[in-house]
């Protein structure tokens, strides 16, 4: 399990707000599970991250859907490891 950052947008009274909520990116045997949606393992190709500054990493989910970025504030290199591992 991974922590990330997801950015929500609201209008209310015509001023738009921005809110950063707290999910959590989870690996099981099976599937990577986002609050958003779950990808099966075997449509997950591969792992990868960037630093995007001293501060957060982006976590790439590379599917046969696309590419999934997830802003995380935590180094991702263990749950990308722990990904390599199923995979093998």
């Amino acid at each position: 399990m991974i922590r990330y950052i997801r950015t929500e947008r609201s209008i209310r009274r015509l001023q738009q707000r921005t809110e950063d909520v707290e999910c959590e990116l989870i690996l099981t045997k099976d599937a990577v599970i986002s609050s958003e949606r779950d990808f099966p393992l075997w449509k997950v190709w591969d792992i990868s991250a960037r630093t995007a500054s001293g501060r957060y990493w982006f976590l790439y989910l590379h599917t046969d859907e696309g590419v999934f970025a997830f802003r995380t504030e935590e180094p991702p290199d263990g749950f990308i490891g722990r990904y390599n591992k199923l995979k093998n």
